[in-house]
């Protein structure tokens, strides 16, 4: 990779995490982290990603982590190691959401891109957005009750086709939306996630939308499965 203005972005949102370089605002390198190495798997993979190209981490201009919605533990462990970094070596931050991430990735889909996240139990969350070479949010983010989403994204779409990506959604709601007759966008042949936010991180930042390192703080979209047990009355 030539010299140049270089960003990495982070996504540990969901189960599957990543990691991708973007050079002047191009995603060429990246990585897939495995659940369960979100953690464990950060470092390493920023290091052989960096090094196979003779770089290091000061050689970035900054970072760009998912500021979520999405798991608790996974979205902590991003922001953590990217603030830190960011720290040390006096780089800007920038926050992307989960949402923007997967409508961009999912630009070139017909009609308009409705993103689907998990929400509280339940519950998803839904937006809706307009995709050509970038993306713009139509709709949303909201809440929405999942019994009442086929009909919630009919009534924000109007008579529009829509795609919707929706990572790590449960498989019967999936189906309920294929049966509706949306179309579900496959995202086999793309690079992961971590590549859009890199490149939306590079945006972000050239317009001056970097974060301050201590306020900066995820989206959850809903709460950690594990808590503190109620004290007893």
């Amino acid at each position: 990779m030539s010299a140049g203005r270089l960003v990495l972005g982070i996504d540990t949102a969901q189960r599957f995490g990543s990691i991708a370089l973007a050079g002047n605002g191009n995603a060429a390198a990246w990585e897939s982290l495995a659940p369960g190495e979100h953690s464990s798997g950060l470092s390493r993979a920023a290091e052989r990603i960096l090094s196979g190209r003779g770089l290091e981490l000061q050689d970035l201009a900054g970072i760009a982590v998912s500021g979520g919605p999405g798991s608790f533990t996974g979205l902590r462990i991003g922001l953590a190691w990217a603030k830190g970094v960011c720290l040390g070596l006096s780089l800007e931050l920038t926050l992307v959401s989960e949402h923007e991430v997967n409508a961009y990735r999912h630009r070139q889909s017909p009609g308009l891109i409705a993103t689907v996240l998990p929400g509280e139990r339940g519950e998803a969350q839904a937006a809706l957005w307009s995709g050509g070479t970038g993306v713009s949010c139509l709709w949303g983010p909201e809440r929405v009750h999942e019994k009442e989403l086929v009909a919630t994204l009919r009534e924000a779409a109007g008579a529009s086709k829509v795609t919707v990506a929706a990572p790590e959604l449960p498989s019967p709601l999936l189906e309920s939306l294929r049966g509706a007759g949306f179309l579900t966008a496959s995202a086999d042949s793309l690079p992961p996630t971590a590549a859009a936010v890199a490149e939306l991180g590079d945006r972000n930042l050239l317009a001056g939308r970097a974060e301050d390192l201590a306020a900066a703080a995820p989206s959850y979209g809903r709460a950690p499965n594990a808590r503190k047990p109620t004290p007893s009355p």
